[in-house]
């Protein structure tokens, strides 16, 4: 979730042009909720993976190894405006996912004498955004000023507020080809890096319904019209997720952030029924190349506990919400 609000700020005027400012707005929020469903007005997906083993360690040392038999994820998100002005916006985001993990067969790699064991864990995400988006225009070019502040937690408690200042510039904007660039700066002490440049390329080919969408760090697409109102889309995206969980035991912290970077590579199919809803079905291999437990607070890359997961299939169902969601692009 946190990757998508991280993106939010650059993508915002992704296809705006030098035009009124209503129709940058528009052309803007409607290239994006294209892009990501979880910016929709509405939005519910349901993630399953296929069984996959893994091995971990804690403190750098070896600690338990088996299979994830079962895990599923259920995201809901609402994205809400508050003032919509012709020049300024503000607007809120609220998100809900449930994470559920089976594991089997654990056993240990510390002691060997230990017996296997089956195990269910449960996790529940909550946050909340309050985001400004300023139209401004630099050099006769768009140009977008974004900032946002992020309270997230559990259903016990909130655990932690965050946020970021970021600035959007499209460099070449024709009919078939749109570039454009950004800076991101962070303000989350657990964040690897303070800031981030951010990249985007969108090119139509000639004479061909694909179009090629390339977004740094994010994703590389190619896209094409499919049926009457639908969209096929082949390629890899990265993907961000994660939760706290609780830890009542002597000589650790009561809580821990645990995050994971994963790479899904395969394929997306939206179909818009009506005006407003969309279904949508992604399927392919998830690979997960990060997953760590960190203190909460602390850079993540300060993490007490880390895993290693082999590569496994996954599919996604979703429906969407979105008054201004178009096919075309």
């Amino acid at each position: 979730m946190k990757l998508k609000f991280l993106l939010l700020m650059f993508f915002v005027c992704l296809v705006a042009n030098a035009q009124e400012e209503p129709t940058v707005k528009e052309n803007a929020t409607k290239a994006f909720t294209n892009r990501f469903p979880t910016t929709r007005l509405f939005d519910v997906q349901y993630q399953q993976y296929l069984p996959t083993d893994f091995d971990s360690e804690i403190f750098d040392a070896p600690f338990e190894e088996g299979e994830i038999k079962n895990h599923n994820r259920l995201s809901v998100s609402a994205n809400l405006p508050i003032i919509m002005k012709p020049k300024w916006n503000i607007t809120t985001s609220l998100r809900y996912r449930y994470e559920s993990f089976e594991t089997s067969d654990v056993a240990s790699r510390i002691d060997n004498t230990a017996p296997l064991y089956d195990r269910k864990d449960d996790f529940h995400y909550l946050s909340g955004a309050l985001s400004f988006t300023y139209f401004s225009k630099l050099f006769n070019k768009p140009f977008i000023y974004n900032s946002s502040v992020i309270v997230d937690g559990t259903e016990k408690d909130a655990e932690r507020i965050k946020g970021f200042f970021g600035a959007t510039l499209i460099l070449k904007k024709t009919e078939r080809t749109t570039i454009g660039v950004g800076l991101i700066v962070l303000v989350d002490p657990t964040s690897p890096v303070p800031a981030a440049p951010t990249f985007m390329m969108e090119h139509k080919f000639e004479n061909s319904p694909w179009t090629f969408d390339f977004i740094l760090p994010q994703r590389l697409m190619f896209k094409r019209e499919l049926f009457k109102d639908g969209r096929l889309s082949l390629g890899t995206e990265l993907n961000a997720n994660g939760f706290y969980t609780y830890v009542n035991q002597p000589g650790f912290a009561k809580v821990y952030d645990y995050r994971v970077l994963e790479i899904n590579s395969g394929l997306t199919y939206e179909h818009c029924f009506g005006k407003s809803i969309i279904a949508s079905f992604r399927g392919g291999f998830a690979n997960v190349f990060n997953s760590r437990i960190s203190e909460r607070g602390e850079n993540t890359n300060d993490y007490i506990y880390s895993s290693k997961q082999d590569g496994t299939g996954y599919f996604s169902l979703g429906f969407s919400f979105n008054p201004s969601f178009s096919k075309k692009k």
